[in-house]
This record gives C-alpha cells, structure tokens and sequence, in this order.
C-alpha cells in the first residue's frame, strides 16, 4: 500500500477516535460510517498500539489483509483500548494522556526455515516485523519493538518466548514470515469526553 496522505491519515485517525469515544461512553464496538477515501477501503493488515503517558496500553492487529484498511484499524482500535488481555479497559481520564500508532502492514513474505542462526543473519534490524508459527504456537512482533530488542537474537529469544515456547527452542517445522509497516502516529488528541 501506497503511503497516506495527510488528509488520509487524518480521516483514519478520526474514524479511530470515534470509536475509542463511543467504546468509553457504551462500552461496545460501534463503527462510525465508512470512509469515501478509496485508499481506506482497499484491503490492508495493520495493528493499532496504544501508549498512555508513553506507556504500552493496548496492541492489538491482524496479520493478513481480510478486510477494509479503515475497519481493521477500528476494529484493531476498540480492541486494543478495550479487549487487550494484558491490561484493563481504558478509562476516561486517561485520554488526556493518549497516543496512538497505526501500523499498516506489508504483505507476508515466507523465509524458508534453514535455521536459526540463518534467521538471525538475514534479519534487519529496525525494519522487519517477525512472525514464527508451529502447530498452534505463534508470536508476532512489529518493527517498532527493535527499540527494546536491538539485536537479532534478543528479538527472537523473546518473540520465542512470547510465542510459548522455551528460549533455546527451535525446530525445522517452525515458519517464517516476515513483513515492514509503515507507522503513523497521533498524538495530543482532542476527545470529546
């Protein structure tokens, strides 16, 4: 997909913000009407990752493109402030403190399973995303969490370890695939509430 356009990016961002405002006010996912941008209505992945006072509060996506780029990113939004298992629904007096990333996807592209250490040579830092897959074991990570885990065995120890599996695992039947995002960026939002 091609790069946003600011008035894309700013229509996407305020479909997003309504459904994070009605999701506070009814505590339910309600879908603002869809976009006339025909850039949103083509199919696309994306996550959406909330930050409070810079602090991760929600990520939530989807790796293959199903749907509308506009409706994943709600859909992604609502769950991410409302469903993310690991944290506690947002609340109102935290959107003062909010900001939010949107990131959209590359298409999936397989790396065929030579191993780790070959994983681990072809990996670019900064720029690849990482998802690894076995049987019903699966982790992914995006391109932004190189800023925690700048090295290439420290991204997949750990997306290892998130996936459920023991640190030093590896096995043959793992799969492979890797994606970019490009990442947009809202912040100093103005809430209705």
């Amino acid at each position: 997909m091609n790069k946003l356009s600011e008035q894309e990016q700013a229509e996407l961002f305020t479909l997003l913000q309504q459904v994070i405002e009605k999701g506070i006010n009814y505590q339910q996912c309600l879908l603002p009407s869809p976009p006339s941008t025909q850039t949103l209505l083509k199919h696309a992945a994306s996550f959406v990752t909330i930050y409070v006072t810079g602090e991760l509060r929600g990520c939530i996506g989807t790796c293959k493109s199903k749907e509308a780029l506009w409706l994943n990113v709600c859909k992604s939004a609502y769950s991410s402030a409302f469903d993310d298992h690991r944290f506690n629904r947002l609340q109102p007096d935290e959107l003062s403190q909010l900001s939010i990333d949107i990131s959209i996807l590359s298409e999936l592209s397989a790396i065929v399973n030579t191993g780790e250490q070959a994983l681990l040579d072809e990996l670019v830092p900064y720029e690849d995303g990482l998802i690894l897959i076995e049987g019903s074991f699966q982790a992914v990570f995006l391109p932004v969490v190189w800023r925690n885990l700048n090295r290439p065995d420290l991204f997949v120890s750990a997306l290892k370890q998130k996936a459920g599996w023991p640190e030093n695992y590896w096995s043959k039947n793992i799969e492979i695939f890797r994606f970019n995002t490009q990442v947009y960026t809202m912040k100093n939002i103005k809430w209705a509430n």
